[in-house]
């Protein structure tokens, strides 16, 4: 995978940086350290730009979470309660949860954008929700260029800097996007946990 995505880059400059980043923030097939920091790199190596780089990063992390966005729109919030309603029962899912976190996301969805942006996975998947509750497309576009600027610029001012020391930079952020993972899989299990004892608890009674 590191080897593609540097022949890539090596080969198509500043497109294939574009592509690369945003099918990540569509997808996530593509790890951020290595492209953004590769592309760093690159900036003392070729021509590139450090500017430049930095731009497109941030246009392409924008446009690809643009399109998640619109999936999520296009789904909205009529199909998701039918879907709830329909099948919600077997994953212990009701109306009043969708209508708490639609609740939550209109309240705080604009820092949930900017701060998810860096976190793994969920720079990816909060776009979606996003779309579901029909936030104002402009103030999405602002936190998200805000949110990916402060990642992107962040790893590809490492590859620059640091760029001999490129393949430690990768490890030691792919760590951080490890811990991330971890965090993530064990609160969504712990949410799974609440939702099958409340379950459990309704059967009871």
């Amino acid at each position: 995978m590191e080897q593609w995505i540097t022949d890539v880059m090596s080969h198509y400059g500043y497109l294939g940086t574009f592509l690369l980043i945003f099918i990540e923030y569509i997808l996530h097939p593509f790890p951020s350290e290595i492209v953004l920091t590769f592309a760093g790199y690159m900036t003392t190596r070729t021509s590139m730009n450090f500017g430049i780089v930095c731009l497109i990063a941030v246009v392409a992390a924008t446009a690809g979470s643009v399109v998640l966005y619109y999936i999520g729109l296009l789904i909205g919030e009529a199909r998701l309660y039918r879907w709830i309603d329909k099948y919600g029962k077997y994953v212990r899912i009701k109306r009043k949860d969708l209508d708490k976190t639609t609740a939550w996301f209109e309240k705080y969805g604009h820092w949930a954008i900017l701060l998810a942006r860096l976190v793994p996975i969920l720079r990816t998947l909060i776009s979606i929700p996003a779309g579901l509750t029909r936030m104002n497309i402009f103030h999405f576009m602002l936190f998200t260029a805000i949110g990916t600027a402060i990642w992107n610029i962040f790893l590809i001012t490492l590859g620059m800097t640091l760029g001999d020391h490129i393949h430690q930079i990768i490890q030691y952020v792919g760590v951080y996007s490890k811990i991330f993972v971890v965090i993530i899989a064990l609160a969504i299990l712990y949410l799974i946990y609440r939702w099958w004892r409340r379950g459990k608890k309704t059967q009871a009674n």
